[in-house]
């Protein structure tokens, strides 16, 4: 009896040792994470996400300015938009690193969304600062240009024009070559909003200003949202309100920076198919292109010999 004991034993000992090769879920999955890739979230940037990114490439930075409901996310979103169409304003996409962020936004105002008017959704203040990243082709030189373009809550900046003193806790307009500031043209074509518009948007810019913070050579840019709005019976009279106020804008800021005045339609279906105005000359001022000159007005000195020739095709590449 005792030696069968000892066999039987002997049988579950070698079938205990086959289910150590047996694997666990647990290990199989761990193995299978083990061979998964972790791409990047492709959302917004965060401000340590934006000095990762400036530490390897050169971007120019785009401090984007204004109250809630002013049109500052539908502004970038278009822009981004008129890339999915193709080339636009003599320039190709290349690259974004935020690009479901571009489509997280942008997704509303799309026919898949099944809303019956087109919307952008709103910024939460809880977000806090975040970056869209864009980089685009030069369609004449080749050469790429990346863009990080600033997104945070219309309150914050309300805060910024009721509290000058809060504007030196906006990280964004240290290290901006251009500070865009966005007036709501839907306020400008209604009368009795207009002046409260214009205030509120000369207070915020006294506001960054006097903080001292911006470099020498910024550029301030005063860009006007919805001018589709101003067709009525008193454009006339708009216009020349609009135009008054970026006058004395440009007075007040023509010692301390350089100052532009952009109008803009971000979103205007009676276009057909091209719904913007204006984005495409706004985007080519960000990155800062000269306009190539013609063949005509380029003096190509006199070539007497081949080496001459040669020199010539080296230092016009």
């Amino acid at each position: 009896m005792s030696v069968i004991n000892s066999s039987d034993d002997a049988i579950d000992h070698e079938e205990e040792d086959l289910d150590v090769f047996e694997t666990t879920q647990s290990q199989s999955e761990s193995s299978q994470d083990s061979l998964l890739t972790k791409l990047p979230s492709s959302m917004l940037l965060t401000v340590a996400d934006a000095d990762s990114f400036l530490r390897w490439r050169d971007a120019t930075i785009i401090a984007v300015i204004g109250e809630r409901n002013g049109g500052k996310t539908t502004l970038l979103t278009e822009i981004y938009n008129q890339f999915l169409r193709g080339s636009y304003a003599d320039t190709s996409f290349c690259h974004s690193r935020t690009l479901l962020g571009f489509e997280e936004k942008s997704f509303p105002s799309r026919a898949d969304s099944r809303l019956t008017r087109p919307d952008t959704p709103r910024t939460s203040v809880q977000d806090g600062l975040r970056f869209f990243h864009l980089a685009v082709l030069d369609k004449i030189d080749f050469k790429r240009r990346d863009l990080l373009i600033t997104e945070r809550a219309g309150e914050t900046y309300r805060e910024v024009r009721d509290n000058p003193e809060s504007a030196e806790e906006l990280l964004e307009i240290r290290k901006a070559a251009y500070i865009v500031f966005i007036l709501d043209g839907e306020r400008v074509a209604d009368f009795r909003r207009r002046a409260e518009a214009f205030s509120s948007v000369r207070g915020m810019i006294k506001s960054v200003i006097e903080t001292q913070n911006i470099e020498n050579k910024i550029e301030i840019q005063l860009v006007t949202t919805k001018c589709d709005l101003f067709e009525s019976d008193q454009k006339h009279r708009i216009i020349l309100a609009l135009e008054t106020f970026e006058q004395q804008l440009a007075e007040m800021l023509s010692v301390k920076c350089n100052f532009k005045a952009h109008r803009t339609i971000a979103r205007n279906p009676k276009l057909g198919v091209r719904t913007t105005e204006g984005l495409d000359v706004l985007l080519r001022s960000w990155l800062n292109m000269a306009k190539p000159k013609l063949k005509s007005e380029i003096n190509v000195p006199l070539l007497e010999s081949e080496f001459d020739k040669l020199f010539f095709r080296r230092e016009s590449k």
